[in-house]
């Protein structure tokens, strides 16, 4: 009996959220307050800490919305600020579990900072080093997979060595229906240049990873094979250059990045550029420029309304802030005017976390540990040009 009672207050709590997400007011930002599920091993109880260099990508078939950060317990040694466990965000529940956490774990050092280094479990269950994904991680609907290449640790200890960054180079494959890592052992594959970007291609069943030297990569997932691109943007660093699927196009577009932290001393108008790469012909186009500074930023792409969605807020008016659309149909940017105030950034991340959940018709934008939605005006409705 007080199984069935348990059960029927969580079904009534969820379906009170969902009723909560359907009613969501138009243009404004409306914050989702969640409880964090525990894992079943004891030694796991932990808390989400927000370490960010991430980015989120919604899963359509679970209705959640999936990143990589820091779980923070006993037996994974507390907090870092490297990631080390896959997330999923149920916005209908307004819950926050972890799907995996990786076996490895945070041991102080006696100078008063820290290594990585492997669990015993990880001998026999293999799993990606913790580690600052940046934006080389996206979510696969046709395999049910998650997929992350490179990324940024300088504590790793391997053999008694410190090798720090070099674990991380290589690319991971977490299967969703089973809950397990495996690597993808090919040869070559993209150079860990740190704080570059992937986005999957439906179009050809492959994954495009930017390098912030420029180059373009592709792997081929019915192969497990990486190959260089034949053309890509003019290279040069890009540092936090992002890339995101384009599906009214079939294109992807590679936003921003460059010399890092430039876009804090002046103009950086590398920050602003936008290019869009077929993936069948393998070319690059160069589109509208920004109307702001890009790095790190995500291009949430809204079916609905069928336009793009970014948001950036400078706290010391570095760059232009505020909430804007790119059309790509119309290759033109504009300006979105929430009816309330953009949710503050407390940080130097002035670029928010931002994905669509099309089955709740919203943006999902994260800041740190908070989580906020946002529905767009109606289709139609009349947006304010941007002039670069």
């Amino acid at each position: 009996m007080r199984h069935l009672l348990t059960l029927l207050l969580a079904t009534l709590v969820a379906t009170g959220h969902a009723q909560e997400l359907a009613k969501l007011p138009a243009n404004s930002w409306t914050e989702l307050k969640y409880t964090t599920v525990q894992p079943a091993d004891l030694s796991e109880k932990g808390q989400w800490v927000s370490a960010g260099w991430n980015k989120i990508a919604y899963d359509p078939d679970h209705k959640r919305v999936l990143f990589y950060d820091r779980w923070h317990d006993k037996k994974h040694g507390g907090t870092t600020i490297y990631g080390n466990c896959l997330f999923a965000f149920d916005p209908a529940k307004a819950t926050l579990s972890p799907v995996k956490i990786d076996n490895w774990a945070k041991i102080d050092t006696k100078t008063g900072g820290y290594r990585t280094v492997a669990l015993a479990e990880n001998g026999k269950e293999p799993t990606p080093v913790s580690r600052h994904v940046y934006h080389a991680f996206d979510y696969v609907p046709e395999l049910k997979s998650v997929f992350i290449c490179n990324g940024a640790n300088q504590t790793v200890m391997k053999a008694e060595k410190l090798v720090g960054h070099d674990e991380c180079d290589n690319a991971w494959r977490l299967d969703l229906k089973t809950n397990t890592w495996a690597p993808i052992p090919s040869k070559p594959y993209p150079v860990n240049h740190l704080d570059d970007a992937m986005a999957y291609c439906p179009d050809i069943k492959s994954l495009v990873y930017s390098g912030n030297n420029g180059q373009i990569w592709i792997l081929d997932l019915s192969k497990g094979e990486w190959r260089k691109a034949k053309q890509s943007p003019p290279q040069r660093t890009s540092f936090g250059r992002t890339i995101c699927y384009d599906p009214s196009k079939k294109r992807m577009l590679l936003i921003g990045g460059g010399r890092l932290d430039a876009w804090q001393k002046g103009e950086a108008r590398e920050f602003r550029e936008l290019f869009g790469f077929d993936p069948k012909t393998e070319t690059i186009e160069k589109l509208a420029e920004g109307p702001t500074a890009f790095y790190e930023s995500q291009l949430a792409y809204d079916s609905k309304r069928e336009i793009f969605v970014t948001v950036a807020v400078f706290s010391k008016k570095e760059q232009p802030s505020g909430m804007f659309s790119y059309d790509p149909k119309k290759n033109t940017w504009s300006e979105i005017r929430p009816a309330n105030a953009i949710p503050p950034h407390t940080s130097w991340h002035g670029w928010m976390k931002l994905c669509y959940a099309g089955d709740a018709d919203c943006l999902i934008g994260m800041i740190r540990d908070k989580i906020f939605a946002f529905r767009c005006a109606p289709p139609g409705s009349a947006l304010k040009p941007t002039t670069p």
